[in-house]
């Protein structure tokens, strides 16, 4: 009886040094994204977090970059405001934003037709009295030259017009809300996603409502490939897509 348990673990310790030991299960690397975007865009920093969160088999990078640096050719993602630029062949709707144009609080201004945008932004009207009933002068706001924002208000609204000499720069739709907001003849523009109490929206035509309405995409160089795939969902129709949709409502 002794002879068999001793045999049996001698065995026993043999099998055991000819078993292959089992091998560690390495988890996969996660895909790193690239992401660029505007810091005009309302909301699209919290949104992407969100989608980060929910996505940790990626490792997802921000870069916040103005329209006018914007590389196309590091970034595997671009969020962009506006027609889709060439350098890149996919665009994937996000949803809708509009350039509005807006007052102080003060000025009791409710309508303003081309012709007088026109005439206010080139600085050929100077007082609101020549348009209105405010007794103060005009006090233009503008955004950089060369800003996405800029040439499509130019391009739009202006009708290829230039801007006064004499406008105030607002780096930032944050600062262009403080200094309308902070003068009763102060006029500027900036996207509909950035509204706030601070100012007021004044109606404008009809056709410049809808040429002024302007789409918030995600835009790729190829199709996306996995974890991108899932980024670009999760901003479409997800946890991300719900945060935008709380400030990109467009009112037709």
């Amino acid at each position: 009886m002794t002879w068999k348990i001793t045999n049996l673990t001698i065995s026993a310790v043999l099998l055991a040094a000819c078993t292959t030991p089992p091998t560690a299960t390495i988890p996969p690397s996660p895909a790193v994204l690239n992401v660029s975007y505007s810091p005009y865009l309302a909301r699209i920093q919290d949104a992407l977090h969100t989608c980060a969160v929910q996505l940790p088999q990626s490792a997802i990078f921000f870069d916040q970059v103005p329209g006018a640096e914007q590389n196309f050719t590091n970034p595997d993602l671009v969020i962009w405001w506006g027609d889709p630029p060439p350098e890149l062949d996919f665009a994937f709707p996000l949803n809708e934003d509009q350039l509005v144009v807006i007052l102080n609080p003060e000025n009791p201004k409710q309508a303003l037709n081309q012709a007088e945008l026109i005439s206010l932004f080139s600085g050929r009207i100077e007082r609101w009295t020549e348009i209105g009933t405010l007794d103060e002068q005009v006090k233009l706001w503008i955004f950089p030259e060369n800003n996405l924002l800029s040439e499509s208000f130019r391009k739009e609204v202006l009708d290829q017009g230039n801007f006064s000499r004499l406008a105030s720069i607002a780096p930032s739709p944050q600062a262009m809300l403080e200094a309308v907001g902070a003068h009763p003849g102060a006029i500027g523009f900036l996207p509909r996603s950035w509204l706030s109490s601070d100012v007021q929206p004044v109606q404008i035509d009809p056709d410049l409502q809808l040429a002024v309405q302007k789409p918030l995409l995600a835009l790729t160089h190829d199709e996306p490939r996995a974890g991108l795939n899932d980024l670009v969902a999760c901003l479409q129709t997800g946890a991300g897509q719900a945060i935008l949709a709380e400030s990109y409502q467009i009112t037709r």
